[in-house]
């Protein structure tokens, strides 16, 4: 993914909706997509890198419905994947991660990027 084409791709509006078909049903899975996008633009990690770690995720929740548990959804995966990324490359700690929690006084997906 080049610059330019990353760059207009955060640049589109992004709909929040019920409508299932839509990519993002809630605000922070956009932002949570925003983001890699702008880390992997910016050089902290390559494409190849990140799309290495999210298979590692998407991997792990094909093993948990596989064994009949109830996977993480789509954007959770992508959003585990992120942190751990970013911890890896020592962009953030999860001591970092769990203040931040912490801090916003909830748990879930939705707490790191409110």
């Amino acid at each position: 993914m080049d610059s330019n084409s990353s760059s207009r791709l955060l640049c589109k509006s992004l709909p929040v909706r019920d409508d299932p078909n839509v990519a993002f049903a809630e605000p922070w899975e956009a932002k949570a997509f925003a983001i890699v996008v702008k880390l992997a633009d910016a050089g902290r990690f390559t494409w190849q890198e990140w799309v290495e770690c999210f298979s590692k995720e998407v991997a792990a929740a094909t093993a948990v419905e596989a064994a009949g548990g109830v996977p993480k959804t789509y954007y959770e995966q992508w959003l585990d994947a992120a942190e751990r990324m970013m911890t890896e490359k020592g962009l953030t700690s999860k001591e970092q991660i769990a203040a931040r929690r912490f801090a916003l006084g909830v748990t879930g997906v939705a707490h790191v990027l409110k």
